[in-house]
């Protein structure tokens, strides 16, 4: 798991001062770097290691409540389930204790454009 920090900026609200929907796919690929960097030295390097890129081929979010401008929010990024070639990651949005969102995100390893095992260093951090 890894966590990353991040404060509701303007930019990332909607006319009533909330963060809009499609912000929070943002947020997770965020969260989905830190990741990464935590547990593979980050997406350069593995790119340079293992020569795999990630492509995401299905994600969604489980809106629970709304964050709000100027709001610091915590986002756990882990991974839910390791394939032979994907990998899915589940990413919890928090207020403080509240849960906001819960997102998951899938992703293919590639390389050329074909489907590739996911590199031992993405496998272990299951």
């Amino acid at each position: 798991m890894s966590t990353s920090r991040l404060r509701v900026r303007p930019r990332h609200c909607d006319a009533q001062a909330m963060v809009h929907a499609a912000r929070y796919y943002e947020f997770f690929e965020d969260a989905f770097l830190d990741w990464l960097d935590v547990h593979a030295g980050g997406y350069r390097r593995l790119r340079e290691r293992s020569g795999v890129d990630m492509v995401i081929v299905t994600s969604g979010c489980e809106y629970r409540a709304p964050a709000r401008l100027d709001d610091d929010l915590v986002l756990d990024c882990r991974p839910e389930r390791v394939g032979r070639t994907s990998l899915t990651l589940r990413c919890t949005v928090r207020r403080g204790e509240e849960v906001l969102a819960v997102g998951q995100t899938t992703y293919v390893c590639v390389r050329a454009g074909a489907p590739v095992p996911v590199p031992d260093a993405l496998r272990a951090a299951h």
